[in-house]
């Protein structure tokens, strides 16, 4: 398999879907996959038709960590090099302009939980787990866990999951709010890609707001809210606001172009 062959993209209409594909290996996140990962997420990111990304992993697995064989010799120097580069990756991923909906089927253990996380939304079949093990290994989290778990479960039971290894099943994950919904293996991909589908089918305001959903937690309360107003006027100098407005004043759908 090359490289290229690694990380799949495929694009139907305004929805790009991006597929870990190492199934042989539970789809570990390699310095290959991280790199071809990040060149696709990068093309996606300028194509201005895609309004919707979803990721998700071939076969039994989204992806099951880091590739150990890989790490297990690296130096100081270059553990903090993988990390910096992880962590630049999936923290672009957050920066992208389209949602990006993390689909996790089966495993989503160390890096692979860490990509899930790093993803807007995050939709689980019902075999999915998700840990966050690396303390089992004699090391930590090193794609951004530390920072992100926090902010979307909460200090404590992020704490718990990091220093202890737990794994968790899909629906422990939703009672905790690490996933949106929990739904049947089969559906999975339907779910994901009919969530993508509304999202796709809105305005350009989706990628204002994610903008300053992003930013709600970098900032203290006055500054975010500034950001807010800021980013809703600009929305006004925007085709789709114009659009939206005026067409729920004359009773008729709107025809958004993401302008």
């Amino acid at each position: 398999m090359s490289s290229k062959d690694t990380v799949l993209l495929n694009i139907t209409d305004s929805i790009a879907v991006i597929t870990i594909n190492r199934p042989h290996k539970r789809n570990a996140l390699n310095k290959d996959v991280r790199f071809r990962l990040f060149e696709i997420l990068k093309d996606v990111d300028s194509d201005h038709r895609i309004k919707a990304s979803v990721i998700t992993g071939a076969g039994e697995s989204f992806a099951a960590g880091a590739d150990i064989k890989a790490m297990k010799d690296y130096s100081a120097v270059d553990a903090e090099a993988a990390s910096r580069e992880g962590s630049r990756v999936f923290s672009f991923i957050g920066d992208m302009k389209c949602p990006v909906i993390a689909a996790v089927n089966g495993w989503a253990l160390g890096g692979g939980c860490e990509l899930a996380v790093s993803c807007d939304i995050r939709i689980a079949s019902e075999d999915a787990k998700f840990g966050q093990p690396e303390v089992m290994l004699g090391i930590m989290p090193g794609y951004g866990a530390t920072v992100r778990l926090p902010r979307i479960i909460g200090d404590g039971m992020a704490r718990e999951l990091i220093l202890t290894g737990r794994i968790l099943n899909a629906h422990e994950a939703y009672q905790i709010g690490l996933v949106n919904r929990v739904v049947s293996k089969s559906a999975l991909m339907d779910e994901a890609l009919n969530l993508a589908g509304k999202i796709s089918h809105a305005s350009v305001a989706v990628s204002f707001a994610k903008k300053a959903l992003n930013n709600a937690f970098d900032m203290d309360m006055h500054r975010a809210l500034n950001l807010q107003s800021r980013l809703y006027g600009q929305l006004y100098n925007t085709h789709d606001a114009k659009e939206g407005l005026t067409s729920y004043i004359k009773k008729r759908r709107p025809v958004f172009k993401g302008r």
